[in-house]
């Protein structure tokens, strides 16, 4: 009979490291997925709506499987209210299933990652991703006033899949409130 040799902490390491990686793309696909829908890949702007979500649905699957998911109060509530949401919008609102998952996958893909990363990453892990959010920011505030001062006609303010009206919401003294990288304004908050 063989005997089953214990673990040693680099290779337990080494079993997150992929996940870690899993969660650095999602936070890329987040800052810059409405680049692609709007610069890069515009003939796929809806597809690319959704492109997060099969990450986002690995991630929780592997740490089901690893055993890095506990439940708790506040996922089983938030997975109980997009559960109750979808039969609550298919049932007495507007019944239409592929509209009613889509919202649904909020609260049961995303909400449940603040739960991984919080198993997966640590405190050094947690700092290098505000520095490559603060290092990102400076570039994003340049093209933020680019947008802010460019005419909704240039390539700058396209919208999504290319809409060559503009991307911008409409502002205060006929100025347009800039998305920069995003899909729409609020991303930059």
């Amino acid at each position: 009979m063989l005997l089953k040799r214990p673990e040693r902490k680099h290779q337990v390491k080494d079993r997150n490291a992929i996940l870690k990686k899993g969660i650095w793309a999602y936070f890329l696909l987040l800052i810059f997925e409405g680049a692609l829908r709007k610069w890069i890949l515009p003939g796929l702007a809806t597809p690319l709506l959704i492109i997060r979500d099969p990450i986002a649905l690995w991630l929780i699957v592997a740490s089901i499987n690893r055993g890095l998911i506990k439940s708790n109060i506040y996922l089983a509530l938030i997975v109980l209210t997009g559960i109750t949401g979808t039969f609550t919008a298919l049932f007495f609102g507007h019944g239409n299933l592929p509209v009613a998952l889509f919202g649904a996958r909020i609260l049961l893909l995303h909400f449940p990652l603040i739960f991984i990363i919080g198993r997966i990453f640590n405190r050094a892990d947690v700092i290098s991703m505000g520095m490559k959010g603060l290092w990102i920011s400076i570039p994003m505030t340049l093209l933020i006033a680019l947008q802010f001062y460019s005419p909704q006609s240039a390539w700058v303010n396209r919208g999504i899949g290319g809409d060559i009206s503009g991307g911008g919401f409409s502002g205060a003294l006929g100025f347009f409130r800039p998305p920069g990288t995003f899909s729409f304004t609020n991303g930059t908050t």
